[in-house]
């Protein structure tokens, strides 16, 4: 079934009602019938028994007594309730019968066909005087002096059956009324519960058509998740979009320079210089890689799909960095539970390693990296401090720079921290310089945390 998911919704519950209620209905009736015949039935046992206790045989074998069962259905012809005593050896003395049963009979099918039970009692229907149903008890009993009797009480069943049809007939009727109202009910709730998925379709079409930069309405928490994730999206493209637009412009300009070197070079007439033309095609290189790590790092940044245990990556860079330094003292202070970095393992690796890195070159033997959550669920923090001599407040702005060297003693292109800090910032972090417990340079990032996996 595809379409609309209202639509699919209404007729699946529309479905559900209908045969809900026919079934409630059949139950209903069926344990009512079940019920009414057994109250039914115990009316005609304790009738015949008024009957039997109200007969007697006389001293001349006739029978005697005057039965008041209590119903004056017994009085009136043709209503369908009749009671006949007759004793087995016949005679006319040997029978009585209800004013309504008049001159009539009553039809009984064999002992054959309808045999009496372990109580000596049998129970069938015939038709009546009247041409209505009967439901007929029969049994025989000794009345005494040798004489049986056969006493036959019936009632109505034409009218019991009359009367669960009308009673099926109005509970229908109900049950419609109430089942369309359910429906109707069912329909109207459907249609207001879905109105914030209309909202978010509307809100979609207003941001096809420029009109709105994201969805900025609240929404039931149960498609308020699917509506942050849209935003990120949203969000996240138009980051890119605008990140790629700059770039594009940066490296065209970055290229300018040795493009015009090599045009200079070539239009001088005279042999290339092989050391110029390799500088200059090492330079285009270097800003193309540049731009491709950085157009790369921009597409993932924001997305959902990456997920990377920071404390699993923190613990290799440490066995490396110890390799690599055997001389220095690096301690890593992970959180109980780890936390999640909301990107891929090479960009937290690269972040970390270069600030490791750097700690190494100017530390003087201690080197402490911590991971820690913040208040802010959807972060954490990440800080790396060393012992050495650290910079002055003036000098750490300026170490942010891309290819800022601070002392030209020590080897290096520069290029560590202004790596970390572009990475940082495309990933929507921040990055703070300050100085240590140990008296060096403290580095503290804020990075996305990715969220746990539900």
């Amino acid at each position: 079934m595809t379409g609309s998911l209202r639509t699919r919704v209404v007729v699946l519950s529309t479905i559900w009602t209908v045969l809900a209620v026919a079934l409630l209905g059949w139950l209903l009736i069926g344990q009512y019938r079940a019920n009414a015949q057994a109250g039914f039935a115990d009316l005609q046992q304790a009738q015949l028994f008024n009957l039997i206790a109200a007969i007697g045989v006389s001293g001349e074998g006739a029978l005697t007594g005057v039965p008041n069962l209590g119903d004056t259905a017994f009085l009136e012809a043709g209503s369908g309730w009749y009671w006949r005593v007759s004793l087995i050896d016949g005679g006319p003395a040997g029978e009585r019968r209800s004013p309504s049963l008049g001159e009539a009979t009553l039809q009984t099918p064999p002992l054959s066909e309808v045999p009496y039970d372990d109580r000596f009692r049998r129970v069938f229907e015939t038709m009546g005087p009247a041409g209505n149903l009967l439901r007929v008890v029969e049994t025989e009993i000794d009345l005494g002096e040798g004489r049986i009797g056969l006493f036959q009480l019936a009632g109505n069943q034409s009218e019991f059956d009359a009367a669960i049809a009308a009673l099926a007939q109005n509970l229908a009727l109900i049950l419609f009324v109430f089942g369309v109202g359910v429906i109707a009910l069912n329909g109207v709730i459907i249609v207001v519960g879905m109105r914030p998925l209309n909202r978010v379709r509307s809100a979609l079409r207003a941001i096809q058509a420029g009109d709105e930069h994201a969805l900025s309405d609240r929404y039931p928490d149960e498609i308020q998740p699917m509506v942050d994730e849209m935003n990120t999206l949203i969000d996240n493209n138009r980051r890119i979009v605008e990140r790629a637009r700059t770039q594009v412009g940066n490296l065209a300009h970055s290229l300018k320079t040795p493009i015009s070197v090599l045009q200079n070079e070539a239009a001088r007439g005279a042999p290339v210089d092989p050391h110029l033309v390799g500088e200059q095609a090492r330079s285009m290189k270097d800003q193309v890689e540049h731009y491709l790590h950085r157009a790369r790092i921009a597409a993932q940044a924001g997305g959902t799909a990456f997920r990377t245990d920071t404390s699993e990556a923190v613990r290799k860079l440490v066995r490396v960095m110890e390799k690599l330094n055997p001389e220095k003292t690096i301690v890593a202070h992970l959180p109980a539970t780890p936390i999640a970095f909301a990107g891929e393992r090479e960009d937290f690796e690269e972040i970390c390693g270069n600030l490791l890195e750097n700690a190494a070159k100017w530390g003087d033997g201690h080197i402490d990296i911590a991971i820690a959550p913040l208040e802010d669920a959807h972060m954490f923090e990440v800080s790396v401090s060393d012992d050495g001599p650290g910079i002055s407040a003036e000098q750490r702005a300026t170490a942010l720079r891309r290819g800022q060297r601070l002392d030209e003693t020590k080897p290096g292109s520069g290029l560590g921290l202004s790596i970390v800090v572009e990475t940082v910032r495309a990933y929507r972090g921040d990055i703070a310089l300050d100085r240590s417990a140990h008296g060096g340079l403290k580095v503290t990032l804020t990075l996305p945390r990715a969220r746990a996996p539900s």
